[in-house]
């Protein structure tokens, strides 16, 4: 019996697969060049009661893949701090999302769930993460796709006392296309606490992956807010290097989730 769960599997697993037969973008780019969005560019100093039709625009389209605007399925909005502090940061980062979710959605057309979604928000503590969550008092570092959310975006902050934690990103739609590779070339499972798993690139082909189609963005931080466009077909992968507790009294890694994940429809 199918669960939502091995439903989204097979659905990533199909949509991987088919990604050695794509056809060459009219225009070549560089993967996720100009993926960086600046808030200043569309937000006063002192910040808005609205949001600037503009910015969901801007974030839309470096997220969106296959509309004609060959974005490059994730955004990094920079300069928060310039406006807000961090608890008005994760607001904004909420009412936001949820902006930019309506408009990828639908640009999305019939590859979007359409009405039948639900966004979920929460606050996560990198190295106190319950056990029975994922098996783990960490996030998931290797890069990979999230197991059901179609969109996501991170706000980090607080974050200090440990080293390492960029963040990495990787092209792979690009990468199997050009070098025509199916799942099993490359992907494995990842072992879940709870129903359902999620592709993870194997450790042999991070190191080529990441340089012929990937970027490191840094270690992210309360200054800007990370979107990454998960639908199984955009095709793009994420991950960290590992992260160091230096200071064990100082470290804390926060990070404000946003999240949306279709939902069967009635």
């Amino acid at each position: 019996m199918t669960t939502p769960m091995t439903d989204m599997m097979t659905a990533r697993r199909t949509a991987l697969n088919a990604m050695a037969d794509l056809p060459e973008p009219a225009a070549a780019r560089r993967p996720f060049a100009g993926v960086r969005v600046r808030l200043e560019d569309h937000l006063p100093p002192h910040g808005a009661r609205d949001i600037p039709p503009g910015l969901v625009t801007a974030v839309a389209d470096r997220l969106v893949r296959d509309d004609g605007t060959h974005g490059a399925g994730a955004a990094v909005l920079t300069g928060l701090s310039r406006s807000f502090d961090l608890p008005a940061a994760r607001a904004f980062h909420e009412a936001l999302f949820g902006r930019v979710w309506d408009e990828v959605n639908r640009r999305s057309g019939p590859q979007g769930p359409g009405d039948h979604y639900r966004i979920k928000v929460n606050v996560t503590s990198d190295g106190a993460i319950p056990l029975e969550l994922y098996g783990s008092r960490w996030s998931f570092k290797q890069l990979h796709m999230d197991r059901d959310a179609l969109l996501f975006s991170h706000l980090y902050g607080p974050a200090a006392g440990f080293g390492g934690g960029t963040l990495r990103l990787v092209d792979i739609r690009t990468y199997m296309r050009r070098r025509a590779l199916r799942f099993d070339d490359l992907f494995e499972w990842s072992r879940e606490p709870t129903p359902g798993s999620k592709p993870v690139l194997r450790a042999e082909h991070e190191g080529p992956a990441l340089g012929e189609c990937g970027i490191d963005l840094g270690r992210p931080g309360p200054d800007e807010i990370v979107y990454v466009n998960n639908f199984p077909g955009a095709g793009v992968l994420h991950g960290f290097t590992p992260v160091v507790p230096e200071d064990r009294s100082s470290f804390v890694r926060e990070f404000h989730r946003c999240s949306v994940k279709g939902v069967p429809s009635c």
